[in-house]
């Protein structure tokens, strides 16, 4: 047993497995979440096998991209009615899906999952329409959950995770807790952000406020997801929006979120000028006309005038 004034949990979160029912636990079934699950899978990615992919977020096209670079024939399966539409507009999703397609891989929208098929071994993946998928493996990309056994056993309230408060305390006043684990208010609702920069943040502000300092935390949410050639940069979060202008440039592409006249977010494609000045903006929150985001004739730069 090990004494304590001040405890920390950064817990994170463990990714959800496919239901043993469903065949989840035949070999050659794979999760992705750290190092140890990479290198499990690593030999399993030889030229001409097939993989199944469940799931159309960026673990599972990130994992669809480095399989077709390495001649692996691929097929994404999203029960949702677009690939990212929990986390990107249509824009987005379009652009992604068209990269995917362009090198072979087959994405299938509102595609349900019935089973897993296969006796030791995952050999196929039967849709609930009754289509039957060949698998020499499958990953299993359908999101995490927060870490919460511990702050459970320790009695603490949780709700979509650990619940802190602005500072980073839990229910109890002696534990705090920081990263992919812990839920906290921000504008009114409670925000979980599953992030390497926001677990990095927000411990760094705990710790701060386990010293005393006293401070509430602000995020400043950016994202990335490299996919082939693209490199698809996110600033700001874009809960709430209500239209999406969409800007283009020579070879470089953005999608600017705004809910009414305010900017919320930018999905920046191979664009990190756009990236970099969205951040800006955000952070100052200052929204510029969408008019003039639109115009490709308007210089990046001239958007942080007063």
């Amino acid at each position: 047993m090990i004494a304590y004034d001040q405890l920390a949990l950064t817990t994170g979160t463990v990714p959800r497995n496919l239901p043993a029912a469903m065949g989840g636990a035949l070999a050659g079934v794979h999760t992705v979440r750290g190092l140890a699950d990479v290198d499990a899978m690593a030999p399993e990615f030889v030229a001409g096998r097939e993989l199944v992919i469940i799931g159309g977020g960026y673990i599972g096209l990130e994992a669809a991209a480095v399989a077709a670079k390495r001649g692996l024939t691929v097929t994404v399966v999203e029960m949702a009615p677009r690939i990212l539409q929990r986390v990107a507009a249509p824009e987005t999703s379009d652009a992604i899906r068209a990269l995917h397609q362009s090198h072979g891989v087959q994405i299938l929208e509102n595609a349900a999952l019935a089973a897993l098929e296969g006796d030791d071994r995952v050999t196929a993946v039967r849709l609930s329409n009754g289509d039957v998928l060949p698998a020499d493996f499958v990953i299993a990309g359908i999101g995490v959950v927060p870490d919460t056994g511990l702050a459970e056993a320790a009695g603490l309230y949780l709700d979509n995770g650990i619940a802190v408060d602005a500072q980073g305390r839990t229910s109890d006043h002696c534990i705090w807790a920081a990263g992919d684990c812990a839920s906290f208010p921000w504008r009114g609702q409670r925000l979980r952000l599953e992030s390497v920069q926001n677990a990095i943040d927000q411990a760094e502000l705990v710790a701060q406020n386990m010293l005393g300092a006293g401070l509430a935390y602000e995020p400043m949410p950016w994202f990335w997801s490299d996919q082939y050639d693209l490199k698809l940069q996110i600033a700001g979060l874009n809960l709430g929006y209500d239209r999406v202008v969409v800007r283009d440039g020579m070879g470089t592409r953005s999608h600017w979120y705004y809910a009414g006249d305010k900017l919320l977010a930018v999905d920046a494609l191979n664009d990190p000028r756009a990236f970099m000045l969205a951040k800006r903006l955000i952070a100052a929150g200052r929204s510029p006309d969408p008019a003039q985001v639109a115009d490709p004739a308007t210089d990046l730069k001239s958007l942080l005038q007063p």
